[in-house]
């Protein structure tokens, strides 16, 4: 798992993504996470070639985020081979297993979803 900032949000902390000693939020409350993070930029790398007309350099959008028409909190899981086998966005999917009401059952969708793609 491996979280990707986009381009848009480059002067944004990431502090409380990660739970770093800088982090207030109660969400860091137990301490620092173990999340690969890394950051998108809107530079045109991305854009050569057979991905040419995919993404475009310097649009204020992140080129892997055009590439992989990425929003805001998506979660997409890959197969085996590095293709996409499902997507969905953490912010109407809380995963919190501690959670009632709507987001019942969140957290084992997500595991269901990811156990599927490794069986591909």
């Amino acid at each position: 798992m491996m979280g990707i900032n986009g381009f848009q949000y480059i002067e944004d902390s990431v502090d409380c993504m990660i739970c770093s000693e800088e982090c207030t939020s109660s969400t860091c409350d137990s301490g620092p996470r173990i999340l690969p993070w890394t950051q998108d930029y809107d530079d045109g790398l991305n854009c050569q070639e057979e991905n040419d007309s995919l993404c475009t350099e310097g649009d204020e959008t992140s080129d892997v985020w055009d590439l992989w028409d990425a929003t805001l909190r998506d979660f997409i899981i890959l197969d085996r081979n590095g293709n996409e086998f499902a997507r969905l966005n953490l912010t109407y999917n809380n995963p919190d297993p501690t959670e009632l009401g709507e987001c019942t059952g969140n957290y084992e969708k997500i595991k269901d979803l990811i156990l599927a793609a490794r069986n591909q």
